[in-house]
């Protein structure tokens, strides 16, 4: 903490703050090579801004359509869709979700993931990424570098505001905050989040901090929110969301990106 009183004489913490700035520059150097030559995974942050707030739009999915989503999504071998509870108190149901937030660290600005949820061969629930959309230049193991789209992720008041796309193809929602009200998710909805599956088969291993393990969070009843979704997966999902939640607070992560690209079989 700074401005914390210690017991070390001027020398002895000059040398503490020297050894630790040499000490760790060679870590950090070793892992660099370590990396290149494929002998370590890369460790890299970015975290989840409190402001906009990071927002769930939650749809469940229609029962005779997920065979064709099946097919658009293009599963992974071994990867089938699972029920999954979003909220403490929840019975499980096949859920689409559309997260917006804003990032910051190994990447910035306003991004919007369409995601469902999958089940690993052992049953393990786990998120998959449908289709990501970013406000600036980004990266990701399907589409390799992608150009910037419309991302419009902002709170007005008690309101919050977002347009992701354009013409025939944008999903636009209004969520009024005036009646939400503090929420946990399942542990089913956080432990997802251990791999995050892309639609050929590479996931990312990620690691949190409490602001996602024990976040804080609020509902907000599914009428209180307008939504006009024309986007390319509106077809999937009833058209009224069954949950919203929002993040009241930043999300520090660390991912090991595309940590299983190496043993994907060919």
């Amino acid at each position: 903490m700074a401005g914390r009183r210690h017991n070390l004489t001027p020398r002895a913490r000059k040398g503490r703050a020297a050894l630790k700035r040499f000490m760790y520059s060679q870590m950090a150097i070793r892992s660099a090579i370590m990396i290149a030559l494929g002998k370590e995974q890369p460790l890299v942050t970015f975290t989840v801004e409190q402001d906009p707030p990071s927002i769930y739009l939650v749809f469940e999915l229609e029962p005779d359509r997920m065979d064709d989503l099946k097919a658009k999504a293009k599963l992974p071998a071994g990867i089938e869709l699972a029920p999954v509870r979003c909220l403490e108190g929840d019975e499980p149901r096949y859920l689409m979700a559309l997260n917006v937030y804003r990032v910051s660290g190994i990447t910035n600005g306003r991004r919007a993931e369409w995601s469902v949820f999958v089940a690993e061969p052992d049953g393990t629930p786990r998120y998959m990424v449908l289709e990501p959309r970013a406000s600036g230049r980004s990266l990701d193991p399907v589409r390799l570098f992608t150009k910037p789209s419309r991302v419009d992720h902002a709170r007005h008041g008690d309101v919050i505001e977002t347009a992701i796309g354009r013409d025939g193809e944008a999903f636009r929602s209004t969520v009024d905050l005036s009646n939400a009200e503090p929420a946990i998710n399942d542990r089913e909805w956080v432990t997802a989040n251990d791999r995050i599956y892309w639609g050929n088969g590479i996931c990312d291993r990620t690691f949190y901090d409490a602001g996602l393990a024990h976040p804080a969070m609020v509902s907000v009843p599914p009428g209180d929110a307008t939504v006009d979704d024309q986007s390319p997966w509106a077809s999937f999902v009833d058209p009224a969301p069954v949950a919203i939640t929002l993040f009241t607070k930043a999300i520090e992560f660390v991912v090991s990106p595309w940590e299983n690209v190496g043993d994907l079989e060919d």
